[in-house]
């Protein structure tokens, strides 16, 4: 009864206190997909006092459940006072200061948590020390990924107590969650971190937070590193992120998750992750590769290549088995199951679903992707066998053909149409209707065409990428759409010649892939026909990558003397500029005899 009535006076006390002040607030608000996030408000006077108020729920809902958990396990009253969720008069024994805030509440357990892993008074850290380090910290203005510490961590406990469905209570977060501890003591040793500070800058706080946080908790955090708020570390051990990583907003990563480099370079070499992503265990990303928002990474996977946005990919290395369902966030969702992802190359729904729900329950995720893609393409180069001649040839496999001809026990049509799998399985099948060209005359890489001397100069691009996310998910494709379809390795080289990045390239195709229907034809052999990158890629360049609007336009319209393009760059794409420019011509026209009808009609009217 006096713990329920300390609750009730504290409360009236901080409803009664409310200094009204205006100026930035923050205010922890649930979203439709049932998820929290941190919004500024600056209304100032009565409003500033009331979004106050909202924003220390949280404090209020910590201390309710630590006065209902001292109640029922008295073992924990210690503890609770000691960190300032209960005062003196709950606990006669209990002489601690009861906290005034959420982030001073949230400073000492930290600190406590971690001074007593690290041995206490006698150990390496001072408590007092850690303590005003962590709560001035979070008093800072400084921001990460556009969130002072205080928003971002009112954002992780909540993230935590919604998505893992094995915490009932905010308190448990706050008390024994070491994901979340160790996310509080990163933004407390970044906010340290200032290495570069006018000759005078500061490391070793930093360091010694980021070593005491991994020996304590197994979790190794480089300070430098930027997380967005939301983030949650389910379990938590074995988690390691790099120096130039980046982590948005909203996402979830699993235990045993590495966001490391590839070697001894230095500078930027760390993955760069987007918002509502999920990373499964064991997940390993490795160099200066962009992961796009929404995506959802497999357990174990080996990423190496840069992944779109809305995109599910597993294995190792790994591979992009879908399109995550529209508006899904699997950061949030926290949902690891693949029987609705959308497939690439638009095959039916029910192999998709019937391949994944036959695999046994002790198969993993990239053995299910892999075998749903291996029966998938294998049946329709089966049942294409016949029609072998309209297919551009992958080039010789000699020991296959060998192979066939000696076994004289096989049928002649079946012997065949293995030869066909055996050919199409030997090389990247996305390099479909792309023939090797000379590298030409050097002086052909200084003028244009049109004898202008030229803007953009050839850049060579490796032919086979092993590591590629797309490599062995399409057919070739047939020779006729040479020229009328842009393969995945084509788009890339084009864009590559205007200086976009891997992951620039690998989102606009991933976009423009998504507009085709499932039954598309072109989509089956993972190409963009020219009319579909005509009309949509001004749009989506514009939003996925750093080319202006003019680059942008003169590539859809297929305008080689804007572009600027070396007679040795331009041979490459002369017919696909061709067919672009014909489109163009003929929207145009459309629009222009549109405008003629129209105006015909307002006239007669």
């Amino acid at each position: 009864m006096i713990m329920k009535n300390s609750l009730r006076a504290l409360m009236k006390q901080r409803s009664a206190s409310s200094d009204g002040s205006s100026g930035t607030t923050k205010k922890t608000v649930e979203t439709n997909n049932n998820d929290y996030v941190v919004v500024d408000t600056s209304n100032g006077g009565g409003a500033a006092m009331m979004e106050e108020d909202r924003g220390d729920e949280l404090f209020l809902r910590l201390r309710r459940e630590a006065l209902e958990v001292a109640e029922k396990e008295p073992m924990l009253v210690h503890l609770l006072a000691k960190v300032g969720l209960l005062d003196s008069s709950s606990n006669a024994k209990c002489k601690f200061q009861p906290a005034k805030t959420f982030e001073e509440a949230i400073s000492r357990i930290v600190s406590h948590r971690l001074a007593s892993c690290s041995g206490g008074a006698e150990g390496n850290l001072c408590p007092q020390s850690l303590l005003e380090t962590i709560h001035n910290a979070f008093l800072s203005d400084e921001l990460e990924l556009g969130h002072t510490m205080s928003e971002a961590v009112r954002a992780d406990a909540l993230a935590v107590e919604k998505r893992d469905p094995a915490c009932e209570t905010l308190l448990e977060v706050v008390l024994f969650m070491k994901g979340f501890a160790s996310l509080v003591i990163h933004r407390a040793a970044r906010r340290a971190w200032k290495p570069n500070d006018g000759g005078s800058g500061t490391r070793f706080a930093a360091l010694l937070l980021q070593s005491q946080a991994s020996s304590a908790f197994g979790v190794d955090i480089h300070p430098a590193a930027q997380i967005g708020a939301g983030v949650m570390f389910d379990h938590a051990s074995g988690i390691v992120v790099g120096e130039t990583a980046m982590i948005g907003d909203g996402t979830t990563i699993l235990h045993g998750v590495t966001l490391g480099g590839t070697g001894k370079q230095n500078g930027d070499r760390h993955p760069k992750v987007g918002k509502d992503v999920l990373i499964g265990a064991g997940t390993k990303i490795l160099g200066n590769i962009h992961i796009g928002d929404r995506v959802k990474i497999g357990a174990g996977s080996v990423v190496l290549r840069a992944i779109p946005s809305g995109a599910t990919a597993v294995g190792a290395p790994a591979r992009i088995i879908g399109f995550t369902p529209t508006g899904e966030r699997p950061g949030s969702n926290v949902d690891t199951k693949l029987a609705d992802v959308e497939p690439l190359s638009g095959l039916a729904d029910s192999l998709v679903g019937s391949t994944i729900t036959k695999s046994t329950t002790d198969t993993s995720l990239s053995t299910a992707a892999t075998e749903m893609q291996t029966v998938s393409v294998s049946e329709e180069r089966l049942e294409s066998s016949s029609s072998s001649s309209d297919i551009v040839e992958s080039g010789d496999s000699t020991d296959g053909d060998e192979a066939d001809e000696k076994n004289t026990d096989v049928p002649k049509k079946e012997a065949t149409s293995k030869k066909i799998v055996l050919k199409d399985s030997e090389k990247d099948s996305n390099e479909g209707g792309e023939e090797d060209e000379d590298d030409g005359d050097e002086d052909d890489d200084k003028v244009t065409d049109f004898g202008t001397p030229a803007l953009v100069r050839f850049t060579k691009m490796s032919k086979d990428d092993c590591m590629c996310p797309f490599s062995g998910s399409f057919r070739k494709y047939p020779r006729a759409h040479s020229e009328d379809w842009i393969s995945h390795s084509k788009l890339q080289t084009l864009l590559i010649q205007q200086g976009c990045s891997d992951g620039e390239c690998v989102e606009v195709y991933f976009a423009l892939l998504h507009l085709l229907p499932l039954c598309s034809p072109a989509r089956k052999y993972g190409c963009i026909p020219a009319d579909v990158f005509s009309e949509n890629f001004v749009d989506i360049a514009l939003e996925k990558t750093s080319l202006d609007i003019a680059t942008c336009q003169a590539l859809a319209d297929g305008d080689l003397r804007a572009l600027g393009l070396s007679r040795k760059a331009s041979k490459r794409f002369k017919g696909l500029f061709s067919t672009l420019g014909q489109h163009s011509t003929r929207v145009l026209s459309r629009i222009s005899s549109a405008s003629d009808m129209n105006e015909s009609t307002r006239k007669e009217d």
